[in-house]
């Protein structure tokens, strides 16, 4: 039993450049295969190539072929598809169609033409096998990101389906909940006998429980090793990938923190009547980088939100001396923001614009040469005439980085900017961002989930628990 891919080649345009040329592989059954590689590689691409979703919905498979224990995804219809091969995008609210955790199980089931007398036992045992029947009757936009992570996997539980993709399942979620998911995927793939093969760039959370690593470069798998024998650290670090426990850069001096850019006074936030933020205050300094910490659903997101207007709070938020309720008053970017879904940010038709419109105000000669240089910088010039929503999910992350820092911001919030990076764009966009900091005296806050990333890049780390913020002595 084998997922087989024989002298494939892809490409998003009809005659553009293939992402994948004449590639073949071979992943068996009985193994957690684990692929990665620098971003741009083709693993996504390729992913959605085997879950028989390219080329039906993107580009043009112009040669090859993908079988999945002797069936093409691609030529079944979607109830006879889900039987076979599931997938788990990065970002799960693409997935989701529903309002409640019961009712988006009830609906997958419903188009897998499950009968109607099986789907509560299917239902429940979904929720138990994954942790979450608590969860069952929540709405889905009222749980954290490791929750919908886990949602998603009940998902692919109860459509039992044969084989699992997985495009960076831990992008979004706290190290405890990742370790909970791994789990879950390992007994997956042994009790019920699942096929899994997972994209990512960061192995620490596969170390003990994937048996296979494959290395991709430039469409191609160039390396195959047992993932308790993984090839050198620096060989994989020249790849790209992230390495466990291996800082971002070697340490430099922090930078001299100037005025209060922003200030929190008793900030308390309630969403459906409970505290996410509870009297929470603290002063951010000018000029300085900001590192915010803490488990999924503690209420990062929520922060910044608040800050910006995006939702209601108790309190008073100052941003450069003003009262931020009174947004009319503070001057045009004085304060950014790069969303947790990118997508929400876009506003033009092709990545170039997203960047060339921002930078207009400089006159068109400026801004044609800095989109230039920023969109090269950002690895992304080459998809210049593309929608943003072509992009991968990490491309649209550094395009909506790469288009805020355009502006001359006072203070840019930025959450988790490196979600779904390899080692190279990670340390290209925050190396991108602390040089705003530091030349142009910018209050920059950043949320992550990677502790290692916070202590190479900042100079007060803040955690976030119980509602409130501390920092890092």
């Amino acid at each position: 039993m084998a997922l087989s891919v024989e002298k494939i080649t892809f490409a998003y345009t009809r005659q553009g450049r293939p992402i994948l040329q004449q590639f073949s592989a071979r992943f068996e059954k009985d193994a957690i295969t684990v692929l990665t590689g620098a971003s741009g590689c083709g693993k996504s691409t390729l992913l959605y190539v085997m879950a028989g979703i390219y080329p039906g919905d993107a580009g043009f498979l112009r040669e090859g072929t993908v079988t999945v224990d002797g069936q093409d995804p691609a030529q079944l219809p979607p109830p006879e598809k889900c039987a076979v091969i599931g997938m788990m995008f990065q970002n799960p609210e693409l997935q989701f169609c529903m309002d409640t955790v019961e009712n988006e199980l009830i609906f997958c089931l419903e188009n897998r033409c499950v009968p109607p007398e099986e789907i509560p036992a299917r239902v429940d045992d979904a929720l138990k096998f994954c942790g979450i029947s608590p969860l069952r009757h929540r709405t889905l936009l009222s749980l954290s990101g490791g929750e919908r992570q886990k949602v998603m996997l009940a998902c692919t539980v109860a459509l039992q389906s044969k084989w699992l993709l997985l495009d960076e399942p831990f992008a979004n979620v706290d190290e405890q909940s990742a370790a909970q998911i791994a789990q879950k995927l390992r007994r997956l793939h042994e009790e019920r006998q699942v096929g899994i093969v997972a994209v990512d760039h960061r192995l620490d959370h596969w170390l003990q429980v994937a048996d296979t690593l494959c290395v991709m470069e430039n469409g191609a798998i160039t390396e195959t090793a047992p993932m308790d024998h993984p090839p050198a650290s620096d060989w994989l670090e020249e790849r790209g990938i992230i390495v466990p426990h291996r800082p971002y850069r070697a340490p430099v001096s922090h930078r001299e923190a100037g005025d209060t850019a922003l200030s929190l006074q008793h900030v308390t936030v309630r969403l459906g009547g409970k505290p996410v933020l509870l009297d929470c205050s603290a002063d951010f300094a000018a000029g300085q980088v900001h590192a915010i910490l803490g488990e999924s659903g503690c209420g990062k997101s929520t922060l910044f939100g608040a800050v910006t207007g995006l939702c209601k709070y108790a309190g008073t938020v100052t941003v450069a001396g003003v009262n931020a309720k009174k947004h009319r008053h503070l001057a045009p970017g004085t304060l950014g923001l790069v969303t947790q879904n990118p997508q929400d940010q876009f506003v033009f038709d092709t990545v170039y614009e997203e960047v060339y419109k921002s930078l207009l105000s400089k006159g068109e000669k400026v801004a044609s040469a800095e989109t230039e240089r920023v969109l090269r910088e950002s690895n992304l010039w080459r998809y210049r005439d593309l929608s943003p929503y072509m992009l991968s999910q990490g491309q649209q992350r550094r395009l909506g980085v790469t288009a805020l820092l355009s502006y001359d911001c006072s203070v840019l919030l930025c959450d988790e900017p490196t979600y779904a990076q390899d080692r190279r764009n990670t340390v290209a966009l925050m190396d991108g961002l602390t040089r705003q900091a530091g030349e142009k005296g910018v209050c920059l806050l950043f949320s992550t989930h990677d502790s290692e990333l916070a202590e190479s890049y900042a100079d007060v780390i803040w955690h976030l628990e119980g509602g409130k913020l501390y920092a890092q002595s």
